[in-house]
């Protein structure tokens, strides 16, 4: 008997995707899984303490210039400029004269920003704080200040707001499909590297070309309740008890040795079948008991497998028990 290392062998392609396919309903509650813990870490990570949280609120505020001596209105007040003059005086200390005292010039300035987004007669005020009640009252005095800046600067006939709006929670950008397609990837990609890692480690007979990883003795057929797949194995039994003679026929089980008495019916007999039961027999078992038959000098003349499962036999084999 030739000795054969069965880790060695190629991977049999078409075994490996049915077994997978009867592991379809575990991938697709690890792809479930995953998406749901993709879904609950970002939800976890993106959720901001409500210490830290932002509200916001801004306004439109018209700048109705007055002519210079040249006749032109004031070019100089641009988006940079305004951001300046916000923070500091007349503006910050007509800003501040309309708070409450707890209100700081350090927070105000920090909360306070101008811009001019287009067109030079249309400011816009953007106010940003942790408080709600407290981005509103910075809005409504930094209006308040503007507006009676434009009564006493040369510069200006007027400025009065044309749009004011109250505070709102600064939300992100949401991420939570990407975070559950990264998480449902991520399942499917594990539970395929797990069960492909088992898979490979995984020596259980359920076909011929799996004893055949283990030794090369004849493959005898499979022993099933269904009469298709079983008239194979008794063709074959028959021929070989015609053949040879008195052919023993033993029932190997997962983990036991076998008896003295099995042991000398089997010296006795002119040939010895081992059936091995569908699925429950390791590849390594399996080539410890071939080295015990020979070394008890016992005829090995073939081996098969009993209670197969028939539903996986014909999609392995196609057209197996079919007329």
């Amino acid at each position: 008997m030739k000795d054969r290392r069965y880790a060695d062998d190629g991977m049999d392609l078409k075994k490996y995707m049915l077994c997978l396919l009867d592991r379809l309903p575990l991938i697709f509650g690890a792809v479930i899984g995953g998406a749901l813990l993709g879904a609950a870490v970002y939800t976890a990570v993106r959720t901001v303490p409500e210490s830290e949280r932002e509200y916001q609120a801004f306004a439109k505020v018209y700048l109705d210039f007055a002519a210079d001596e040249t006749g032109e209105v004031y070019q100089a007040y641009n988006g940079y400029t305004w951001n300046d003059l916000m923070a500091a005086d007349p503006l910050m200390e007509l800003t501040l004269q309309n708070l409450p005292a707890d209100y700081t010039r350090e927070e105000t300035e920090a909360a306070v920003k101008a811009e001019i987004l287009s067109d030079i007669r249309l400011l816009t005020i953007t106010v940003t704080t942790n408080r709600a009640e407290r981005t509103d009252a910075i809005l409504g005095a930094a209006v308040q200040a503007l507006e009676t800046y434009g009564g006493q600067a040369k510069e200006f006939l007027e400025i009065h707001a044309i749009q004011k709006t109250e505070a709102g929670l600064v939300v992100a950008d949401s991420r939570m499909a990407q975070a559950a397609f990264l998480g449902a990837s991520l399942g499917l990609l594990l539970s395929l590297l797990g069960f492909s890692l088992y898979y490979v480690m995984d020596d259980r007979i359920f076909v011929a070309g799996d004893i055949r990883k283990v030794t090369e003795v004849s493959f005898f057929g499979y022993v099933s309740g269904e009469e298709t797949l079983k008239r194979d194995y008794e063709t074959n039994l028959a021929y070989l008890r015609e053949k040879a003679g008195d052919i023993h026929i033993c029932e190997v089980e997962r983990d036991k040795s076998f008896s003295e008495k099995e042991l000398q019916e089997m010296r006795r007999a002119d040939g010895v079948v081992l059936s091995l039961p569908f699925g429950a027999v390791h590849g390594a078992f399996l080539s410890y008991v071939t080295e015990q038959l020979r070394t008890q000098d016992c005829t090995l003349c073939g081996v098969a497998i009993r209670d197969a499962d028939g539903r996986f036999l014909k999609k392995y084999y196609g057209r197996l028990g079919k007329q």
